[in-house]
């Protein structure tokens, strides 16, 4: 079974758009959480008038505590509150495009177990990705092309990524804690990866699959990134 994270902190016209994609994620969902960063006691109860009773639970923490912050309470709470294996984490500010074969994901996470993330590619976003053409297209050697004949995905060592992915609640609870501070991102996977030569991130899909999701997260009010 799956549980699935939405990232929030107070923007409702995104995770407005955002929830509504959520369709597109084909998996036996069992746990849906809502974290709001936004320290508004009117956002949070809108959330659990807008979704509490389609099953969502909203965790808050009691003030805006920025991104770090936020992640590592999401991150507390999913490992303190569920035991489902396998986490579909989203952000408020992307929209799922097409259908997500989380079954499959998972299937090809289970039989690797050096994958630490399953992620999703979003289209071009600052100059230099669209200058290139996208994510991948910016430094593809980066990336290797993998196929079990059936799916194909493309691993690296280059980040883990915060965007709409896949992942192990194991790497919550036997994995490095999430850093604090500026640049927790790219921190966390300098320590992730510095810690086995063998683990790998990756992209769902082919080189040549395209785009899963959309990135609209134009008026960024988050901080500590």
């Amino acid at each position: 079974m799956i549980t699935v994270v939405v990232m929030t902190d107070g923007r409702r016209d995104y995770i407005t758009r955002s929830m509504a994609t959520l369709h597109h994620l084909k998996a036996p969902v069992s746990a849906r959480i809502i974290h709001d960063d936004s320290g508004d006691e009117k956002f949070n109860r809108w959330l659990w008038e807008v979704y509490g009773n389609d099953g969502w639970i909203v965790h808050a923490t009691p003030a805006r505590s920025g991104f770090a912050g936020a992640v590592r309470s999401a991150r507390r709470w999913v490992a303190d509150n569920t035991r489902n294996e396998w986490v579909v984490w989203m952000e408020d500010d992307f929209l799922l495009t097409r259908d997500i074969p989380v079954r499959d994901m998972v299937g090809v996470m289970a039989e690797r177990p050096n994958l630490v993330q399953l992620a999703l590619r979003r289209q071009p976003w600052n100059e230099t990705e669209k200058a290139a053409g996208g994510i991948v297209e910016m430094n593809p050697d980066y990336f290797t092309d993998v196929t079990d004949g059936v799916h194909s995905w493309l691993e690296h060592r280059w980040v883990f990524t915060t965007n709409p992915h896949l992942f192990r609640r194991s790497l919550i609870t036997e994995g490095p804690p999430w850093p604090t501070g500026p640049e927790s991102e790219g921190r966390y996977g300098i320590e992730l990866f510095g810690g086995s030569e063998q683990l790998r991130a990756a992209y769902w899909g082919s080189r040549s699959s395209g785009e899963w999701c959309e990135h609209i997260g134009v008026n960024r009010i988050g901080t500590g990134y």
